[in-house]
């Protein structure tokens, strides 16, 4: 081997020799600091998990607490509103028995007043009369409302539902609201349906409704009006329209309207003559029939047109 070959290997064995001592070294210390590092991030990192779980702990319990408030507070606002109910209902009830004995013994009075014909105070007397008898008549109607209200909030508004003539009731309701609208000139028009169209429902319930909006158009339409009235079948359900010539409803207030206790802006002096009980009631009246019902209106001015469906079957 010559010299040359011989210093190559030398130096190739130096090479190698710090090769394996920069590997030992490097293991024994820089991959033992590294590893302490990765510990200490490890360490911290289970550290701050267990400080969330606590946090998270905490907002938990304090969540669970907001439910239970929440809960318990739920409960009282349900006793409460049953008190409420039953309040209305038993109020209701009581004073309805009164006002029949005022409105019997303000007839009989009137009867009196007529047969005798007492020309020094009669016609007096006949007003006073009859201003007893018309806050009598308003009185039992909201006592009506009333108890219907409490029925409904309560959970026992039922529906006694029989087969009958739906062009009968409308002919009988009409008839019954044309008095009232004759003495504002107002011109009810009934469009007769050319068959007899049977409905299974609450007669009397059905009538509600529709004494109820034929009221309220009479109500809000100025003198010498025309209120029409029409109902149609179609794919196995009517639909019942009553279109009157009033002051309109207005946009924003095509769901409100049937919100208990709501009362239109439109028409001040009208809207002292009722407390936003009837529609409402009418609503829960119409669902209840597995129907809807609803307002259409072009806008103030524009007159309205209420509507409400029925299943046929």
């Amino acid at each position: 081997m010559s010299t040359s070959q011989f210093l190559l290997s030398y130096s190739l064995l130096i090479i190698a020799i710090i090769a394996l001592l920069t590997y030992w070294i490097t293991r024994k210390f820089v991959l033992k600091k590294m590893n302490r590092t990765i510990l200490k991030a490890e360490h911290n990192y289970q550290q701050q998990i267990a400080n969330l779980q606590m946090q998270l702990s905490g907002k938990v319990n304090m969540l669970e607490s907001m439910v239970e408030k929440l809960r318990l507070s739920n409960q009282e606002l349900n006793r409460l509103n049953d008190i409420r109910s039953k309040f209305m209902s038993i109020a209701a009830h009581d004073l309805r028995q009164p006002l029949s004995a005022i409105q019997g013994f303000t007839s009989v009075l009137m009867m009196d007043r007529n047969t005798t014909a007492n020309a020094a105070g009669g016609t007096s007397d006949q007003t006073a009369l009859n201003n007893i008898l018309k806050a009598t008549d308003n009185m039992n109607m909201l006592m009506a409302d009333l108890i219907d209200i409490s029925r409904i909030e309560s959970g026992q508004f039922s529906m006694d539902k029989q087969p009958f003539s739906f062009n009968a009731l409308l002919a009988d309701v009409m008839a019954l609201q044309n008095v009232g609208a004759q003495k504002k000139g107002i011109y009810l028009q009934k469009c007769d349906y050319p068959t007899d169209v049977m409905v299974v429902a609450d007669r009397f319930r059905i009538s509600q409704v529709i004494n109820n909006l034929l009221g309220n158009a009479i109500k809000f339409s100025p003198q010498g009006g025309r209120i029409e009235a029409r109902f149609y079948v179609d794919n196995g359900q009517l639909t019942f329209q009553l279109t009157d010539n009033g002051p309109g409803v207005i946009h924003s207030e095509k769901e409100k309207i049937f919100q208990k206790f709501h009362q239109s802006d439109v028409d001040r002096t009208a809207k002292k003559q009722g407390w936003g009980l009837g529609l409402s009631i009418a609503q829960e009246i119409i669902e209840a029939h597995g129907g809807e019902i609803g307002v259409e209106s072009a806008g103030l001015g524009q007159g309205s047109t209420f509507w409400f469906t029925l299943p046929l079957n």
